[in-house]
């Protein structure tokens, strides 16, 4: 069997996660030099790790990993997909991710996101001290000196408790999470009564995914986890994870026949609650004809603007995106970059674009980013 390091890391060994984010990847990923292990509530988790010497550049983005196979009509997988469905229909459900110092370190980014995709909180933590593991930091790519300035989780526990006071918590996994928030809250007010959104038990969406695709696991007889490939930011991890819900919901039974009034009551609920949104005439009444490209361009400021309301690195990323095919709904979009181009392709990215696009034309859209053509 590989090495299994628990604690100190040999420097030519990295997770595919830090791979990623140094533009590389594994030339098999399915073939790891070592193991990390941590232990946690019970539970050994191992992650990966490749030799850095047996990996390519990351010059396009690798294909999406086929689904293992798995039965259309498994108990388990319909469980979940109807939990899934019932998740997004709930007004007071949310999504919740953190990051870490360490792997039972100080919180030092928290962001809450509610189930239409609006984000409630995302902040940066100072952890008042508290050191970065050097293997942490490369995972999320936070430093010491992007915490200066930042609020201790002191001062904004009052607009975390307002933001989650009442609601159903959701995160990947779910007692990790729970846990460190409860040591924070310990930290900070010792034996004093927890708040109800503290109490538990958090909605693993983590556990509900594994049992969704079915791929057992030989060893404990259950499912196996999968990781969340959110870019280990925490509001990237809640995007990342709604994505797989919203994703989930739509195996639900009956879905296919209520996708697309669900989709028709989403676009018609984000007018009302923008009322200030000009959208198109055309595209908000039902069965229209869909705008046009030159339309399209032309509303491309607010899309921009609706996107910033909920991510300004991704208004960024899109600053120099052209729209520049449409076909129905489906809207094609190039960026110069090819990497800026990847990241703007990730499916969390895609979905926001799409809500704005809904919220400025009316109506679902599909957006997809058109391979990237240094000629063009």
């Amino acid at each position: 069997m590989s090495e299994v390091y628990r604690d100190e890391v040999p420097a030519h060994l990295r997770t595919t996660a830090q791979l990623r984010s140094s533009g590389r990847r594994p030339v098999d990923p399915s073939k790891a030099a070592a193991w990390l292990e941590r232990v946690f509530d019970g539970d050994v988790w191992r992650t990966a790790l490749h030799d850095v010497t047996a990996t390519t550049p990351l010059t396009s983005s690798p294909p999406r990993a086929a689904e293992p196979a798995r039965a259309t009509t498994s108990p388990a997988r319909e469980e979940s997909a109807t939990w899934a469905r019932d998740v997004l229909a709930d007004r007071d459900a949310v999504v919740l991710d953190t990051e870490l110092t360490d792997f039972t370190g100080r919180v030092i980014e928290i962001a809450v996101v509610a189930t239409d995709g609006a984000t409630l909180l995302t902040s940066l933590v100072d952890p008042e001290g508290a050191q970065i593991n050097p293997y942490a930091q490369r995972a999320h790519g936070i430093t010491a000196q992007m915490l200066t300035g930042a609020p201790t989780l002191e001062q904004l526990w009052p607009k975390l408790d307002h933001v989650l006071r009442g609601k159903r918590v959701i995160a990947w996994n779910a007692p990790f999470d729970l846990t460190r928030l409860r040591a924070e809250h310990r930290r900070l007010f010792g034996d004093a009564d927890l708040p109800d959104w503290l109490t538990g038990p958090w909605l693993c969406a983590m556990r509900k995914h594994a049992a969704w695709v079915g791929d057992r696991n030989t060893k404990s007889g259950g499912y196996r986890n999968h990781r969340l490939e959110g870019g280990h930011r925490a509001e990237g991890d809640c995007l990342a994870a709604l994505a797989w819900i919203k994703r989930m919901a739509d195996t639900a039974p009956g879905a296919e026949a209520s996708t697309e009034a669900r989709a028709d009551a989403e676009a018609r609920a984000s007018t009302e609650a923008h009322p200030d949104t000009e959208a198109h005439p055309d595209a908000v009444t039902t069965g229209a004809p869909a705008p046009d490209l030159a339309t399209i361009r032309e509303l491309w400021p607010q899309v921009l603007g609706k996107v910033r309301e909920h991510s300004r690195s991704l208004e960024a990323m899109l600053g120099k995106a052209e729209p520049t095919v449409v076909a129905g709904r489906v809207l094609t979009i190039r960026h110069p970059s090819s990497v800026v181009g990847r990241r703007v392709a990730q499916s969390q990215n895609l979905d926001l674009l799409n809500a704005a696009l809904t919220a400025v034309l009316g109506l679902p859209w599909t957006t997809r980013v058109a391979p990237h053509d240094p000629t063009a």
